[in-house]
């Protein structure tokens, strides 16, 4: 009886690969299976950006400023991954839109060859992700956040907390194009949980999907470091870097 399950199974995936062919997400080229293609998983082990040397967000390899400097941040550094162009826009798309949760494997590992690869964020004492509101985690089922932070712990062996809450259902940051608008949407969003405390001034790298001007993820570090972390570094997919 199970063999003849597999075989229908078998069977029924065969005709929908033919009639729907799979589509990498970051390209939306045809591929054979999986989710992505080899260009763009290429792309996501090659593709790094700089650190500003005056505030510590993701800059331009070729550029000297990241042009947000005046900004408040309270991380020291940000890594990305890469620019929030294709294929990064594609692939956060489908992690954390259209239940693809099968990315998540893949761009966390991705992302913990990121903190390999940093003398900094590789001597972190621990981290966590930025955490959904209770509303927006029933919707979706899944904090995609937490679950790239998970891969990244995994794969590094550094120590996986969950000290945060969101006490604010706030509006997409993506959706805003004024500065201003952004740090007041995230003001106050966030709050330790109950009792939580760092001890010994821990070092600590908070994870996100996505990375604009940095106001969600600075909401988030200012309050692990009002919990006693001596340092918060951020961990992102992708960055909107340049002047534009």
């Amino acid at each position: 009886m199970r063999g003849l399950r597999d075989k229908l199974k078998f069977l029924f995936r065969s005709v929908a690969d033919f009639v729907f062919p799979p589509i990498c997400y970051g390209c939306d080229q045809e591929i054979e299976e999986g989710l992505i293609c080899d260009s763009c998983q290429l792309l996501l082990f090659t593709s790094e950006l700089d650190v500003c040397v005056r505030c510590g967000r993701p800059c331009l390899p070729d550029e000297k400023t990241c042009y947000q400097c005046d900004l408040p941040f309270e991380l020291t550094r940000v890594r990305a991954v890469g620019v929030y162009q294709p294929p990064f826009v594609g692939l956060i798309g489908a992690l954390k839109y259209s239940e693809k949760t099968g990315l998540a494997k893949l761009l966390g590992n991705a992302l913990a060859t990121l903190v390999k690869q940093d003398t900094e964020l590789s001597r972190a004492d621990a981290i966590c992700a930025v955490p959904l509101h209770s509303a927006r985690l029933r919707e979706r089922g899944y904090n995609q956040a937490s679950l790239l932070a998970s891969e990244v712990a995994r794969v590094t062996g550094i120590r996986l907390i969950d000290p945060l809450i969101r006490v604010k259902n706030t509006k997409s940051q993506t959706k805003m194009k004024n500065e201003q608008a952004r740090i007041k949407n995230v003001k106050d969003a966030f709050r330790i949980k109950q009792g939580f405390k760092f001890n010994n001034g821990a070092r600590v790298i908070i994870v996100d999907d996505v990375m604009t001007t940095g106001a969600t993820i600075s909401s988030a570090a200012g309050e692990l470091k009002r919990a006693g972390a001596s340092d918060v570094m951020g961990l992102v997919l992708a960055a909107a870097v340049g002047k534009g």
